[in-house]
């Protein structure tokens, strides 16, 4: 009799040893399946949201490329042989255009601001029509408040990486900037080269759009009216 007892108690021990090293073999298992499938959820956030920070950066470089780009195909020299550009620098243009208008050109300066900003800053003519005075510029730009507006956001260029190239009518690009007169005189194209990052931690990549600005009013020889 005591044998048996012996044997049956060392046999429910033995059961209960095997159940718990059972359960703890099944609860480590668990916590390997967990651990990969959290890891797999942090993975597909991270590849979400870094692809949600490139579009955003990619459809504000498109906002800037386009308004640039637009804005920059209006220049027009006031008088014949003089350029349409009063600052041609890396990135930095100014310029006199046919900017939403059919009669004075505006005075349109595009440049970067200490925030990243892309801003333009667009100047009516002081009077609508040509100074008749030929010993005097046909428009002035001193007493009309410009307009600003801020184009767009987190833009990376820098001197290294500049928006602004000037090309003559061969495609060679005209250098140092900021332009002398001279060289201004020479511009027949405008590269635009804008880079876009918008500081994230799923995404270490810039945006770049370019591309290059035929000048339709330098081409033809067409002065402001």
């Amino acid at each position: 009799m005591t044998t048996g007892r012996t044997e049956r108690g060392e046999r429910a021990r033995g059961e209960r040893g095997s159940s718990v090293l059972e359960l703890m073999c099944v609860l480590l298992l668990m916590t390997i399946v967990l651990g990969a499938v959290f890891e797999s959820i942090v993975s597909v956030e991270k590849a979400t949201s870094g692809t949600g920070a490139r579009l955003e950066n990619l459809d504000e470089a498109r906002v800037l490329i386009a308004t640039a780009t637009r804005d920059v195909r209006t220049a027009v020299p006031l008088t014949a042989g003089t350029s349409p550009f009063v600052i041609a620098d890396a990135n930095e243009i100014e310029f006199y255009g046919n900017l939403d208008t059919t009669a004075a050109p505006k005075l349109v300066h595009i440049y970067i601001d200490a925030n990243h900003q892309l801003i333009e800053k667009v100047q009516d003519p002081d009077s609508p029509t040509r100074n008749p005075d030929q010993t005097k510029p046909p428009y002035t730009y001193t007493i009309k408040t410009p307009t600003l507006r801020m184009v767009g956001r987190f833009v990376a260029n820098n001197a290294a990486n500049p928006i602004f190239t000037y090309l003559d009518d061969t495609g060679t690009a005209l250098t140092p900037t900021p332009l002398s007169s001279a060289n201004s005189l020479a511009v027949h194209d405008v590269a635009i080269n804008l880079t876009v990052y918008k500081t994230s931690p799923f995404n270490q990549n810039a945006t770049t759009l370019k591309n290059q600005v035929r000048l339709p009013n330098v081409d033809y020889n067409a002065v402001a009216n």
